[in-house]
Parts: C-alpha cells; sequence; structure tokens
C-alpha cells in the first residue's frame, strides 16, 4: 500500500492542465487545485514556469497577416462549393461509390490542411528570440562563481528576460534591478529573472536567500515564492526560501506586502513574516517581540490552516498566548489576527486590540466581529506605525479620510 501511493502521487501531476492554468481557461475549483499542487510539487511548477516563459516570448514574436492569395482561394472552393454538390449529386445519382456527405467531409480536411500549412509557413518565416533582444539586468559578480543559465560569470555579466542566476555554496552575485534598486543574491541560491518593464519588475526566488534594496515607488518590485509574492512598497529587506518552499521575510526599511490568494500580510521594518507551503504568508510580528508572544502566535498560524491543525481548545490556548504577551507595539500583529479568526474568536482580539489602541469613532465591536472590512481598514490609521503613505495606493482611500 505504501508503495502504492508513492506511485499514485507521481501519477497525479498536473501538466496538462498548466497552459489552461496560465491562460485563466480553468473553472474557480480548478485553479485552486492547480495552485495548491504548485506549491507543492517542484516538478509542475517548473515546468509553469517554462509554460509562462514561452508564452512571454510568443507575446514579442512579430505578427504577419497571411496573404491574400489564401483568402482569395478559400472564397473560390467556398462559392464553388454548390456546383460541385450538384454535380456529384448527379454522380451519385448514376451509381458513383462516393456520396455528397462524403466529399464534403473531404473537402472540409483539404481545408483545413491548406490552413494548417500555410500557418506553419508564416510562423517558420517567424524570426526566433534572441537573447540579446530580450530585457536583460546587469549582474555583478561579488564573489565565487556565479553562474547565468550555464555561464559562469567572470566580473559582470546579462540576466536575461526567462534565465536563471544561480550560486553555489561560495558564491555571491548583485542584481541592478534596471534603474530601480540592487538585489544581493546570496550562497546556494537559485533566482530567475520573470518580467522587466517600466511598471512592473519581477524576480522568482525558488531557493536560497536575496536582500533588495528597491527606491521606486511602491508597487514596482515583485518577488515570486513558492508560498507568496513580497511586494515592495519602498524598502529594503531580506527574502529567504527552504527547500521545501518555507520562506522567511525580515524587513529593515520601508514596508512589504506579502501576499498569497486572498491573504495578505503587511510588513513594516523591524517586523517578520513567516509564509508556509499550503497556507502562505503567517501573521507578522515585531522581532523585538516576546518569545512568549512569538512562541504563541507561530502555534496559532500553523494550526490555523495546514495539516497539523490543532484541536479547537489548542487553537484558542495559542490565541490567549498573544493576546495576554501583547505590547502596544504588537498591535500591527492583532490586526492582521482580525481578518484571520472566526467570530468567536475575533471579539477576543477586538477587546485587546481595543485596550492597546482605540478604534476610530465608527469601529464597532459587533461591526469588527462580523468581519466588516471598512471597520476593520478603518482601524488600520490608528496604530501608529509611521508612514502608511503606500495604503492609499494599496486600499484607496482610507475609510476615515473618505468623503
Amino acid at each position: 500500500m505504501k508503495y502504492r501511493s508513492v506511485f499514485t502521487m507521481f501519477q497525479n501531476h498536473i501538466t496538462q492542465k498548466l497552459s489552461a492554468y496560465l491562460h485563466d481557461e480553468l473553472s474557480p475549483h480548478e485553479v485552486s487545485g492547480v495552485s495548491q499542487h504548485l506549491i507543492s510539487c517542484r516538478r509542475c511548477r517548473a515546468e509553469y514556469e517554462e509554460i509562462r516563459f514561452g508564452a512571454q516570448m510568443a507575446e514579442r514574436l512579430m505578427r504577419e497577416q497571411p496573404p491574400e492569395s489564401l483568402w482569395n482561394e478559400l472564397e473560390i472552393a467556398i462559392s464553388n462549393q454548390a456546383l460541385t454538390d450538384k454535380r456529384i449529386a448527379g454522380a451519385t445519382q448514376r451509381g458513383s461509390i462516393f456520396s455528397v456527405p462524403a466529399l464534403r467531409y473531404a473537402i472540409g480536411v483539404a481545408l483545413v490542411i491548406l490552413i494548417a500549412i500555410t500557418g506553419l509557413q508564416l510562423i517558420r518565416k517567424q524570426p526566433e528570440p534572441d537573447l540579446a533582444d530580450l530585457p536583460a539586468w546587469e549582474v555583478r559578480r561579488i564573489e565565487g562563481n556565479p553562474v547565468i543559465g550555464t555561464q559562469r560569470i567572470d566580473e559582470k555579466g546579462q540576466l536575461a528576460l526567462g534565465q536563471w542566476l544561480t550560486t553555489d555554496g561560495t558564491s555571491r552575485a548583485q542584481i541592478s534591478v534596471g534603474q530601480i534598486g540592487e538585489v544581493k543574491i546570496e550562497p546556494n541560491s537559485r533566482v530567475r529573472l520573470v518580467e522587466a518593464r517600466g511598471d512592473e519588475h519581477r524576480l522568482s526566488l525558488s531557493i536560497g536567500k536575496m536582500e533588495a534594496f528597491i527606491w521606486a515607488p511602491p508597487r514596482q518590485f515583485f518577488v515570486d515564492t513558492p508560498s507568496a509574492v513580497a511586494i515592495d512598497l519602498g524598502c529594503s529587506y531580506t527574502l529567504e526560501v527552504n527547500d521545501d518552499g518555507a520562506g522567511l521575510l525580515m524587513v529593515t526599511l520601508g514596508w512589504v506586502a506579502f501576499e498569497w490568494k486572498d491573504r495578505e500580510s503587511f510588513v513594516p521594518a523591524g517586523a517578520k513574516c513567516v509564509t508556509r507551503p499550503n497556507s502562505g504568508p503567517g501573521t507578522p510580528y515585531f522581532d523585538d517581540s516576546s518569545a512568549r508572544f512569538q512562541s504563541a502566535l507561530s502555534k496559532f498560524d500553523t494550526g490555523a490552516d495546514g495539516p497539523a491543525r490543532p484541536a479547537r481548545p489548542a487553537r484558542m490556548d495559542a490565541l490567549n498566548g498573544v493576546l495576554a504577551n501583547a505590547r502596544k507595539r504588537d498591535a500591527l500583529t492583532l490586526w492582521h489576527l482580525l481578518a484571520r479568526t472566526t467570530e468567536s474568536e475575533r471579539g477576543h482580539v477586538y477587546d485587546r486590540l481595543a485596550d492597546l489602541i482605540p478604534p476610530p469613532s465608527n469601529v464597532t465591536r459587533e461591526g469588527v466581529i462580523k468581519g466588516d472590512r471598512t471597520m476593520i481598514d478603518a482601524w488600520w490609521d490608528k496604530l501608529e506605525l509611521g508612514d502608511t503613505s503606500w495604503w492609499r495606493m494599496w486600499k484607496g482611500p482610507l475609510p476615515t479620510q473618505a468623503k
């Protein structure tokens, strides 16, 4: 039974669904299944990245109109079809072995073949994409022997769209993110350039550690990981990804948003956020919070979604541990918990957060317990977390400032 289950696991790859997933052709249920599979399956994730890269390359190919002669030939064939049918019908009446439907089918097949051949001729005329023509970012070797694709970097190199930069145990490199920042790649890391255009600069970190320093406006630099996407809000941060897809975000300047599906974590300077396969980013917390606070939060987060979900009393014990050890500065964590708790739990979070940071006058306990997103967002502005001007770009005008 053990060997059979392992064999079944490898049979259940989703390769045949990846193209439809990329082009939004699946049902919501199928999208959810594919997304969860990609998080845990390296093989399918690698194939998906190849398909996405191929689609990006196809978008950059020159487009040509088919020759006018093709359409003329099709119009002539269609206009003559009635005459052909009449002649074949007469032949059939005289005992021909061919029927009118059979000939129509043959004509249809011939037309399809003609179109396919012409299409292939046009495709062959398209020039193959040259890496020299693709967007690329400069890579500088810091130490060791970093590799772009299969080529070692002497001092500098170019990381083209779709290429991988790999470092071994003794190598480090620095990537210039267009004109908006720099990223240092630490040893034993693997990162890919996914997008490089004016309004979107995107890397994919499959494993290892990177340090980013970005000076562009918010929401221009993105880093995909197996279990979350880091979105720059004008900042400096470190991002690590383990071989099991779990990761850790540590922000040193500004803010970073961490996203997975419909879950969002907003992480300021001095705070951390763990991300896990199948559940995405956990609840952010400040690095100087107490050990008891962090331990209770980890127990709550790991039990909130994944297969190791504890019994309800254990979950409530973990939540109570978070609330009992929270300081005023930890209101950041409690605010996030308002969207990650059930109605029966949310009242406890509301009471503790209200003790630390009184809510605005238009925020009620009943509304928050029911999960009123407008009220929860209105409380954000009272948390005294420094410059959160990016929030207006992210969420629109704050509810407390809306006209």
